[in-house]
């Protein structure tokens, strides 16, 4: 398995209707892999984005799905297939949720050199429209 340190740089949009965007930025450490036929970037969630002790992994497959898996306090499997709506449920220390992930825009280019993940998609909660999403990471080699 080919394994290096990197930087990544995270910035997320949220809103819903009627509403501003929220914007978060942070710049974490983190680890850029090769495993299983698929880049995949890994790094510790924080207290900043209000998931201290999750481990956040995403995965970027061949055919361009991303997987975005949490594992640790918040746990949680999502699927981003653009065109395509992708049924979920959160583990949270409060109870279960049942989350749709309609993905309008997922593009990555990852590789042994870093890159970058573009994701665009609204989030349904328990069937209930909440928020339209934008997630940007770019992943640099460190050093």
């Amino acid at each position: 398995m080919i394994q290096n340190n990197a930087m990544i740089t995270i910035e997320g949009q949220q809103w819903g209707a009627d509403e501003e965007p929220q914007i978060i930025r942070l710049t974490t450490e983190g680890l850029l892999f090769f495993k299983n036929d698929s880049w995949q970037v890994a790094y510790d969630e924080s207290e900043t984005t209000g998931l201290d002790g999750t481990r956040t992994t995403i995965r970027v497959d061949t055919d361009g799905t991303v997987t975005l898996l949490r594992s640790g306090s918040h746990e949680m499997e999502m699927v981003f297939a653009q065109g395509c709506r992708h049924l979920s449920n959160l583990q949270t220390p409060y109870g279960n949720l049942a989350i749709g992930i309609y993905t309008s825009k997922a593009q990555a280019t990852l590789g042994a050199a870093g890159g970058a993940i573009h994701l665009g998609y609204s989030i349904d909660i328990n069937e209930q429209e909440t928020a339209t999403q934008k997630l940007d990471l770019e992943i640099r080699l460190k050093g």
